[in-house]
C-alpha cells in the first residue's frame, strides 16, 4: 500500500482528493455573527460589539476552524456574561494554545508586551519603510508586499527580540518555526509537517514567520546522510520564499552565515539582510537607558558613561545580567 494514501492500491485511483483550507475571514465573520444572535436571542450574553470590533475579533480567530472558532467565542462570552473587543485577548490565549497543541508552530503573543531594541538603526529604518507594502494603498498599486529579512549576528545580540519588535510594531501575529521539529523518522512526515506549518501560517496572513537558527536546520544540504531529507526541505522551502503569494514575513535568524547555503542569500529570496554586531558606544547607553527604565529606575541617577565603559564587549543579553552595581558608580 502506498504510504501516502490511505486507500488500497485497487480503489486508490478513483478516489477523488479535497484540499480543505482552513476559512477565511467572510466565514469566520459569518461564525461570529452567528453566535452573536444565538448568545443575544437566549439574552445570555451581554453583546457589546462595534462593527470595527467584529473586524478585530475575526483577525484574532484566523488559523482556527469554524468548530474551535466557535467554541472560543462561546467560551470567552459565557465566562464572564459578556462579548466585547477585549475579549480578543482570552482569544490569543486560547489560540496559542491550539497552535501549540496542534502544529509545529508556536504561536507567541506581543501585544500589550513592552519591546524596545537598543541600536538596530538600520534594521528600524528599512521597516519603517517596509511596513507600506503591507497597507492599502499598497494593495491597490498591485505592489507586493516584503517577504522577509535574514539577521545574522553574535548570540545575545537581540536578533530574537528582534523577531518579536517586528510583529509588534506591525501589529501583526507572531509565529515561530522550530524547524528541528519538522524531522520525523518516516518517509515523506517531514516533507508533510513543513507543508502544514506553512499552510497555518498562510492562513493567518498577515502575519510573521519567526525562523530561528535557520543555519542549523538548512545549513548542510550537501549531506546524504539523512538520505537526503534535509536537501529536499531546503528545497521546499527555496521554492516557497520565491513563489509565496500570502503575506506572510519571514524572519530569520542565524549565528554563523558561513553554514547558510548560498542559495538562500541571493537576492529574492530575502528582500534585506541584516548583521548584528557588538554594541558600540551610542547603542550601549540606549540598551543601559532600555534596562534601567524597566526596572524603576532613573538613568540620570547613575554614571552612565562609567557603565557603558565598563560593558565594552558586552552583548545585549548579558548587559541585561542583573548588576551588582558599586556605589560610585551612583550620582544621587
Amino acid at each position: 500500500m502506498d504510504i501516502r494514501s490511505p486507500f488500497p492500491p485497487e480503489v486508490a485511483p478513483d478516489a477523488v482528493y479535497f484540499d480543505l483550507k482552513l476559512p477565511g475571514r467572510d466565514e469566520l465573520q459569518q461564525v461570529v455573527m452567528e453566535v452573536v444572535r444565538s448568545l443575544s436571542h437566549k439574552n445570555r450574553v451581554q453583546v457589546q460589539l462595534q462593527s470595527s470590533d467584529v473586524q478585530i475579533l475575526v483577525q484574532t480567530l484566523q488559523g482556527m476552524t469554524l468548530k474551535q472558532a466557535r467554541q472560543v467565542i462561546a467560551y470567552v462570552a459565557l465566562q464572564d456574561g459578556k462579548l466585547t473587543a477585549s475579549d480578543a485577548d482570552q482569544i490569543l490565549e486560547r489560540k496559542a494554545q491550539i497552535i501549540r497543541e496542534e502544529s509545529l508552530l508556536e504561536y507567541i503573543p506581543v501585544n500589550g508586551s513592552i519591546l524596545e531594541l537598543g541600536g538596530f538603526a538600520g534594521l528600524k529604518h528599512w521597516l519603517a519603510r517596509a511596513r507600506v507594502g503591507f497597507s492599502s494603498q499598497a494593495q491597490e498599486l498591485n505592489l507586493k508586499p516584503p517577504k522577509g529579512i535574514l539577521i545574522v549576528g553574535i548570540q545575545g545580540c537581540g536578533k530574537s527580540l528582534a523577531a518579536k519588535a517586528i510583529a509588534h510594531e506591525w501589529k501583526l501575529p507572531l509565529l515561530k518555526l522550530d524547524a528541528s521539529r519538522l524531522y520525523d523518522k518516516y518517509v515523506g512526515e517531514s516533507e508533510k509537517n513543513f507543508r502544514q506549518a506553512v499552510k497555518l501560517a498562510e492562513s493567518m496572513a498577515p502575519t510573521v514567520l519567526w525562523i530561528d537558527e535557520i543555519e542549523k536546520s538548512f545549513g548542510s544540504t550537501d549531506s546524504d546522510a539523512d538520505g537526503g531529507l534535509t536537501r529536499r526541505l531546503f528545497g521546499f522551502f527555496l521554492t516557497w520564499m520565491q513563489e509565496k503569494s500570502q503575506d506572510v514575513f519571514v524572519v530569520a535568524t542565524a549565528n554563523d552565515i558561513s553554514k547558510i547555503p548560498p542559495e538562500l542569500l541571493r537576492k529574492g529570496r530575502f528582500d534585506e539582510i541584516f548583521f548584528v554586531d557588538l554594541p558600540d558606544v551610542q547603542e550601549r547607553a540606549a540598551i543601559l537607558r532600555i534596562h534601567l527604565t524597566q526596572r524603576k529606575q532613573v538613568p540620570q541617577y547613575f554614571d552612565l558613561p562609567d557603565l557603558i565603559a565598563a560593558t565594552e564587549g558586552y552583548s545585549g543579553a548579558e548587559m541585561n545580567r542583573p548588576l551588582s552595581l558599586p556605589s560610585t558608580t551612583l550620582c544621587i
